[in-house]
């Protein structure tokens, strides 16, 4: 293997003089048994700043017997807890910052792709957090702090003090306009973050809020540009994080506006956004959880729990999972080729 290197962060437990156990999860903690207690001395050696080959020499130079420092590498690498140093972190600023990040996904994965490969990704991703909404702050953090590379906000109005709790933003930030003071939050946790708006391309993902616009507006906008997106928003107190429309577009947020209106042929629409929507701090920061997961396991090119579904926080420990199939009346499934942007959709610049 390439300049090994030990998952970070795993635990070490001696259970007795011979017995070393890495890791707490009983589902994954491995425990080496070690004739020579001077072998453990070869974990030390694997910071994936040397070749397997230099591990080997220098475990021997510090007295670890050479078929025991062998054992080890040969154990360790069975038990998926080493990966070559290139697999685990990409070479960048906030390596270091992602150490964490990727040492869960190197032990919940198949390694494919590796966690340099789902890091990178995010480092290059570009993702727009759009709309009006208690979650639009936290989540931009969130996902700065897990490697994404490009976060713009397009967050119009001020900054109200009911936005406040659960939430990085500070009091000195009140009344200033607020997608300043979301990338003030944003460039504070994670420096090196690019804000600038996203030209060209569609953004790899929109975190999408309440609009400003229509929703049909906003569905047809996004499908026009073939943008994928994830819609949150907050309804009396309930989170509710979804669906996920990939650039396909089926079911998108029209369709559950027609679903809506089946069930209530009067319902007039989102009401206007006036005041920050209410909502407990451990039910936002759950929720935050939930849409900061489900965006970068897009983002890494996975299968988010809510591709055509939306799920509903009633209490941070409390959710349900709802699928929407697209509507008859939509043709959101039936769209083809990028068409021009619709005359009033809000650009991301």
């Amino acid at each position: 293997m390439n300049r090994p290197t030990l998952i970070p962060g795993l635990a070490r437990v001696w259970r007795n003089r011979f017995e070393l156990q890495l890791g707490s999860d009983p589902a994954r903690a491995v425990v080496l048994r070690l004739p020579d207690p001077r072998a453990a001395r070869v974990l030390d050696l694997l910071d994936g700043s040397r070749p397997e080959r230099v591990v080997l020499l220098e475990a021997v130079a510090d007295g670890v017997p050479p078929q025991e420092a062998r054992a080890v590498l040969d154990a360790l690498g069975e038990a998926g807890l080493t990966v070559p140093a290139t697999a685990l972190l990409p070479p960048v600023r906030c390596a270091d910052r992602l150490a964490g990040e990727a040492a869960v996904l190197a032990l919940r994965s198949d390694n494919s792709p590796t966690p340099a490969t789902r890091l990178r990704r995010r480092g290059a991703a570009r993702v727009v957090v759009s709309g009006h909404g208690r979650l639009g702050a936290p989540i931009a953090v969130a996902l700065a702090e897990a490697g994404v590379g490009h976060i713009h906000l397009d967050l119009p109005g001020l900054v109200h003090r009911g936005e406040l709790a659960g939430g990085p933003l500070r009091a000195s930030d009140i009344g200033k306009p607020r997608a300043e003071a979301v990338q003030r939050a944003v460039t504070r946790t994670v420096e090196h973050v690019d804000t600038s708006g996203v030209r060209g391309q569609p953004a790899t993902l929109v975190v999408q809020l309440d609009p400003e616009s229509p929703i049909t507006v906003v569905a047809a906008a996004h499908a026009s540009r073939r943008q994928p997106h994830l819609a949150v928003t907050i309804r009396d107190g309930t989170p509710m994080i979804g669906p996920l429309v990939l650039a396909t577009g089926a079911p998108c947020l029209a369709c559950l506006d027609l679903h809506r209106r089946d069930r209530d042929a009067a319902w007039p629409g989102p009401p206007p956004h006036t005041t920050p929507e209410p909502c407990t701090v451990s039910t936002l920061l759950a929720a935050t959880a939930v849409a900061a997961e489900e965006a970068l396991i897009f983002l890494d090119g996975g299968t988010p729990e809510t591709l055509g579904a939306s799920i509903e926080l009633t209490t941070p420990s409390r959710q349900r999972r709802r699928t929407w199939p697209p509507h008859p009346d939509c043709d959101c499934a039936r769209r083809g080729p990028r068409r021009p942007a619709v005359d009033g959709a809000r650009q991301h610049s």
